[in-house]
């Protein structure tokens, strides 16, 4: 189903002011933070390394979107497999983190989005990320490993089978954000979430700053490769997706401004179509 073509233009704007949330932190020198695995969890299941700074958190995801039968609308569930932590640019060794040699950390998620330009499940089409709320699990103890299953492209779910010593150190839930599937079939995934972590759980892991940063900034996209559409049977499956999380006190102010600006003609739209 079409957008009606008189909004479009002010609803791409205000998606468009709603990507740069997730993209805009890329452009400038991320915010740093101390992780300290050993203080976290240098009891469980063996030895850790101490605290060390990153900016950045890599990994790649997995998720299931489930259209509704509106073709407006969409779920979307899945998993984020957290691979490295990074500093200015460089990968974090793995003997300094310990990250999936000593312990795993991840992130499992749910969204929903609705069309806002262009033709749901095609190209070219483009989404506002309507709810979204996300927890970051880690699992301290290699020994008994999480294990993560990919999205099929039967329809199967992206699931996680949890390590026993498994735990929530941090939840997210959404501000603003945006999805889309561009001109060559690919998929990208952009938004900004608020932070928020668990005490002592997480508060021992990130330890600093302290107060940690309140808000998260995440993006993962992929390639027509890593996606499979099949809007007979209802569904998207979105693989092969990397990208990563970074975190803020607030958004910067030039990403305030944009979204302002797009969520300022959507809601000029909405009164004009209300008269």
């Amino acid at each position: 189903m079409q957008v009606p073509s008189k909004y479009n233009k002010l609803l791409t704007a205000g998606a468009v002011a709603v990507m740069a949330l997730g993209i805009s932190s890329q452009a400038a020198a991320f915010p740093v933070f101390t992780v300290d695995p050993n203080g976290a969890f240098g009891g469980t299941g063996g030895s850790h390394p101490g605290a060390f700074q990153a900016d950045f958190i890599t990994g790649n995801s997995s998720t299931l979107v489930t259209l509704n039968a509106n073709q407006t609308t969409a779920a979307g569930s899945g998993w984020v497999n957290f691979s490295a932590f990074a500093d200015n640019g460089s990968n974090v060794l793995a003997n300094v983190s310990g990250l999936n040699s000593d312990w795993q950390m991840w992130a499992q998620f749910t969204y929903t989005l609705s069309l806002t330009s262009g033709t749901y499940g095609t190209t070219n089409s483009i989404y506002n990320v309507t709810s979204l709320h996300a927890d970051f699990w880690v699992d301290p103890s290699i020994a008994s490993a999480t294990t993560f299953t990919s999205a099929t492209n039967a329809g199967g779910a992206a699931s996680v089978t949890h390590g026993a010593d498994s735990f929530i150190v941090a939840t997210a839930d959404l501000f603003q954000g945006v999805a889309n599937i561009n001109a060559l079939g690919g998929t990208g995934f952009n938004s900004t979430n608020d932070f928020h972590l668990l005490n002592p759980a997480g508060t021992n892991l990130f330890t600093s700053p302290d107060p940690f940063y309140n808000v998260q900034f995440n993006e993962f996209n992929n390639t027509q490769q890593g996606a499979f559409i099949n809007l007979a049977g209802g569904y998207i499956t979105i693989n092969q997706t990397t990208g990563g999380v970074d975190f803020n006190r607030v958004p910067e102010p030039a990403t305030l401004a944009l979204l302002g600006i797009g969520l300022l003609g959507i809601g000029a739209s909405k009164r004009r179509k209300a008269a």
